[in-house]
This record gives C-alpha cells, sequence and structure tokens, in this order.
C-alpha cells in the first residue's frame, strides 16, 4: 500500500500471500466442484444479480471509502479487492466444512459466493478501523482469524439461537436491513433513514474527539458511526417492531376468536 513500509514487511507480504493461495487452490482442487445442475433460469438469475451488486459494493464502495487516507489512496481498491478475493475463498470453505456432516466435496453455488461475500464485507468494514496501527501482512491474518469467528458465529445463531438480528450489522443500510421486512409505510423508513443519517452525521462530528483524545480508541475511516450506531440503531428498531407486532396480535385475537364464535352460534 505505502512505500514506507520497512523491507521485511513488503518482502514478507508476497511470500505469504502466494504460500495461502496455493494452499487455498489445492484445498478447492481436493475437496469442492461447481454444481452442474439445471436449476431455474429466474432463480439463477436473481442469485447473479444480488452477487453482482454485493460485489460492486464491496470491490468499490469500501475500496474508495480508504482512498481518502494519504499512505493508501493510490492501493486502496487494490488491496480491498485482494482483501475481498481473500476472504470469499476462506468463507466459502468455512461455509462448506462446518455446515456440512459428514465432511465430504463441497458444493460451490452462487448463493455460497453470495453469502461468503457478506462475510468478507464484515473484514473490509471493520479493516478501517485499524488502518494505520496494523501492516498488510498482519491484515491477511486478520482476515483469516475474524471470518472464522464471523461464519462461526453466525452457525451457532442460526443452528442453536435461531436468530437473524446480526443482519443489520452488515454494511450499507444497515439502520433498516434487520427490520425491513417489519415496515410496513414509507413513514416509517424514512424516519428511520433520517435518524440513522443524522447520527451518521453527529458521530462524525463527536465521535473522533470522544475516541481519539479521550478514549485513546483508533478508527480510521470513521466505522463506529457508519456502521456501529446505526446497526444498533437497526437493531432497536427491530426488537421494538417485533414487540409491537405482538402485541398487537395478542390484543385482537381474543376479539377475533369472539368473533367467530358468534358467527357459529
Amino acid at each position: 500500500m505505502g512505500s514506507k513500509y520497512p523491507p521485511s514487511v513488503r518482502g514478507c507480504l508476497p511470500l505469504w500471500a502466494l504460500t495461502l493461495e496455493a494452499a487455498l487452490i489445492l484445498v478447492f482442487f481436493f475437496f469442492t466442484y461447481y454444481d452442474t445442475s439445471l436449476e431455474d433460469q429466474k432463480v439463477l438469475m436473481a442469485f447473479y444479480q444480488v452477487c453482482q451488486d454485493l460485489t460492486v459494493m464491496a470491490a468499490l464502495g469500501l475500496g474508495f471509502l480508504t482512498s481518502s487516507l494519504r499512505r493508501h489512496g493510490w492501493s486502496s481498491v487494490a488491496f480491498n479487492l485482494f482483501i475481498l478475493a481473500l476472504g470469499v475463498q476462506w468463507a466459502i470453505l468455512l461455509d462448506g466444512f462446518l455446515s456440512q456432516f459428514p465432511p465430504g466435496k463441497l458444493v460451490i453455488k452462487l448463493s455460497s459466493i453470495r453469502l461468503a461475500t457478506m462475510s468478507a464485507m464484515s473484514v473490509l468494514i471493520s479493516a478501517g478501523a485499524v488502518l494505520g496501527k496494523v501492516n498488510l501482512v498482519q491484515l491477511v491474518v486478520m482476515v483469516l482469524v475474524e471470518l472464522t469467528a464471523f461464519v462461526t458465529m453466525r452457525m451457532v445463531s442460526r443452528n442453536v439461537f435461531s436468530t437473524y438480528m446480526h443482519n443489520a450489522m452488515l454494511a450499507g443500510g444497515v439502520a433498516v436491513g434487520a427490520s425491513c421486512h417489519l415496515i410496513s409505510s414509507p413513514w416509517l423508513a424514512m424516519v428511520l433513514g433520517l435518524v440513522a443519517g443524522l447520527i451518521s452525521i453527529g458521530g462524525a462530528k463527536c465521535l473522533p474527539v470522544c475516541f481519539n483524545r479521550v478514549l485513546g480508541i483508533h478508527d480510521s475511516c470513521g466505522v463506529h458511526y457508519t456502521f456501529g450506531l446505526p446497526g444498533l440503531l437497526g437493531e432497536i428498531t427491530y426488537i421494538a417492531l417485533m414487540m409491537h407486532q405482538a402485541v398487537w396480535a395478542n390484543a385482537f385475537a381474543p376479539k377475533s376468536q369472539n368473533m367467530e364464535r358468534t358467527s357459529c352460534g
């Protein structure tokens, strides 16, 4: 990325990346194959469009997010693409091996690539908070460690706790990510987006001073107020809408039952 890194880091990164990629190629050669079954063309195109949009947002959107930094301006998109490619490969293997029992050959579909891209975006977001404090080799290690923890927690959340509230923490429209299927009126989505935007703008003005000077927390790209606080707002909104829906259903269920009984009588 930057030319001021010591020669040990600049020499170690290509060797480490080539060794890791060679190991991944061997694993994919022996344990994976493409899905060659005939699928519905509409379903296939729907998955392809989602994968296309996610890839553009991850490769270009999050890549240009760090281009304003002086030492990362010329190579932010390139190294962001490298982290994305490495993360997608590692996430596909983790998703396959953790969800398939007994372990065998993994089937690679567009749905698995889409899920792996969403997992890799968590690393791209969190990497923006540590730029300037870690070198490139440490970022590659961070991809492997964080994706392992992320995919494992998603499997535990899906199989044990049966909750999908973590969807609000991914990226982009994090404030409406978890509660979009519960929003019944446009004005509610507009209010939620306005509050999330105000939180993000206010955080850009206030939180850097608080984090850097008072708490001593490093955040190069504003991950806390761009994704963290809107994501927290999204989860709170999800819980509030679920509680409102449950109360509304309990309030009108006895009335509907009484009306059915009187009509039958």
